[in-house]
Parts: structure tokens; C-alpha cells; sequence
């Protein structure tokens, strides 16, 4: 990479990429030019992508109504895995309304029923996370409630169940731990392979009951995958201290290295309808409904 002059204050200062420039005087802006050849292309993409993970995440939310909006796989997703004891779920979500009522905002579903894993709100307006579907069981809810309002919500959950008991699963809400009742936990794995569908707001495809009622703009899910969140530093992949989201990478690999099965999310003026476009690795949702632009992000 070839550097051009720096012109501080009237002086030029030449020399390699290394050359420390001259301090530059408090009440003076400093111009500076950088030159890449075409074959620097890719440091500068990847140093670009760097900073903006760095900072404020900008992004949209998608708003579901609650009556009409939902979204399906409409298939199994490509490459779940049948057997996988570990996993994380992150979300940035705002409940609008139906507090006492069960929202769900991911679940599998078989036969138009619903079927395997599912993650909701649920009567109590607690999160509520339920792994099932192979020899392995993990069913809690979070032990604070969360009421409808205008502020989203960070999840972050992560599970090994590998272990015997769930002392190396996590649940993070607001980044704040928040594991609470715990109804069942069996050791084992799960089998993701198993739905023959998948839902965004709806509970089964014969009466699609449970819909969500509120936005979503950050929904990730990558089973096989695991952080220790009890580590700040590994929640700090995913938001910053002052809650806001950070940029996951443009398939959701940053945290890991590794894109997740599920991604769905929406940059800042991105069209609402490319919620549907699934960043990740398990194949797109198509939308029943009509979403819309989330009035406030978690990113404002």
C-alpha cells in the first residue's frame, strides 16, 4: 500500500506506511490522502468492515402487527444439523402489545403443527425458550418480565447440553443474566433437521396462533455454535456496552467465524421486505402480511 504526502499545518511529511506523521496542533484539521493500488482492495474492505464493527450498528427493525404478519421457512433449513448439543440465539426485539398472551417470535413446526425448538414471549411475559426435538431437552423461561413498551430488548442465550446440568447455558437480557425458572433440562442433543417448516410469528400453519406483536431487527440462530456469554467480552460481539447491536459481518460470521443458520435483519433504509432474505446459511422466509418499517431501532 502506497501512502501520498500529509500535509499537517504547512508541513509535508513523507515517508512509508510506518512514518509516524508530525503531531498535529489542536486548532488545526489535518488533510490526508491515501493512495491503494487495485490489489488493495481487500485490506481496505476488511479494514473498513473492522472500524464499522467498532461502533453504533445502524439498523431497522421490522414490525409485525400481531393479527396479520408472519414468516415461513416453507422447508426444513438447508444444512441444519440433526444433532447438535450446543447453540446460540440473539435478538434485538421490541414487544408493541399482547402482554398475557404467548408471542412467539421462532419455532419449528411438522405437519403444520408446531414442532422442535421455539422461542417466545410467553403468558407471563417472560422469555420463553424451549429445546426439544432429540435426546436432549432444555426448557426456561427468563425470570424478570418484560411488558410491552417502546424500549427493544437484547437476547443472548447460549447452551451446551453436553453438560449435566445447565450451569454452561446462559440467558442475557439487556445484558444483564437472566436465567430463571428452569422446567426441564436433560442432557443430550438436539436435531434441528427435524421441522419440516420453519415460522417467524406464528405458532403452526393451520390456525398460525401466536403471532408476534411488536419489531424484530436483529434475529440470529446458529445451532452447533457457542460463546460462554458470562464473558463480557463475547457479549460484546454482538452489542456494546450501551446495549446498541454491532455489526455481525454481512452473513453473521463475525462472532464466530462461523455464519449462523439464521440471520434476518434490515441496515438502515434497507426495504422492509428483505427481512425475508435470510443472511445466514438455512434459506429465505416469505412474508404473509405486510411489515413495515419499524418506527424507532435499536440502534437510535
Amino acid at each position: 500500500m502506497q501512502r501520498a504526502a500529509t500535509r499537517v499545518a504547512g508541513v509535508e511529511a513523507v515517508g512509508s506506511p510506518s512514518a509516524q506523521p508530525p503531531a498535529i496542533p489542536s486548532n488545526k484539521i489535518p488533510i490526508c490522502q491515501v493512495q491503494l493500488t487495485s490489489g488493495d482492495t481487500a485490506i481496505l474492505d476488511r479494514h473498513i468492515t473492522d472500524e464499522r464493527a467498532k461502533y453504533r450498528n445502524l439498523v431497522d427493525g421490522a414490525d409485525f402487527d400481531g393479527t396479520n404478519d408472519y414468516m415461513l421457512r416453507g422447508g426444513a433449513l438447508t444444512g441444519a444439523p440433526a444433532a447438535a448439543a450446543t447453540g446460540i440465539l440473539f435478538a434485538c426485539l421490541r414487544v408493541d402489545g399482547g402482554d398475557g398472551a404467548r408471542r412467539r417470535f421462532l419455532n419449528g413446526i411438522s405437519g403444520g403443527a408446531l414442532n422442535g425448538p421455539r422461542f417466545s414471549w410467553d403468558l407471563s411475559n417472560r422469555l420463553q425458550m424451549t429445546l426439544t426435538g432429540g435426546s436432549g431437552v432444555w426448557s426456561i423461561q427468563s425470570n424478570l418480565t418484560y411488558a410491552a413498551g417502546a424500549a427493544y430488548r437484547t437476547v443472548l442465550a447460549s447452551w451446551d447440553l453436553s453438560q449435566p446440568t445447565s450451569a454452561e447455558s446462559f440467558i442475557y437480557i439487556d445484558d444483564a443474566s437472566d436465567k430463571g425458572t428452569e422446567t426441564t433440562y436433560t442432557s443430550g442433543t438436539v436435531d434441528w433437521s427435524a421441522p419440516d417448516n420453519w415460522a417467524v410469528s406464528a405458532e403452526n400453519t393451520t390456525t398460525f396462533t401466536s403471532k408476534w406483536n411488536g419489531a424484530l431487527a436483529e434475529l440470529y440462530l446458529a445451532p452447533g455454535q457457542y460463546l460462554d456469554f458470562s464473558i463480557e467480552a463475547n457479549r460484546r460481539k454482538f452489542i456494546r456496552a450501551d446495549g446498541k447491536p454491532v455489526f455481525l459481518g454481512h452473513d453473521g460470521s463475525r462472532p464466530t467465524g462461523v455464519a449462523p443458520l439464521i440471520y434476518q435483519r434490515l441496515r438502515k433504509g434497507e426495504a422492509v421486505a428483505n427481512f425475508a432474505t435470510n443472511r445466514g446459511t438455512g434459506g429465505d422466509f416469505t412474508i404473509t402480511g405486510t411489515l413495515d418499517t419499524a418506527s424507532t431501532s435499536p440502534s437510535d
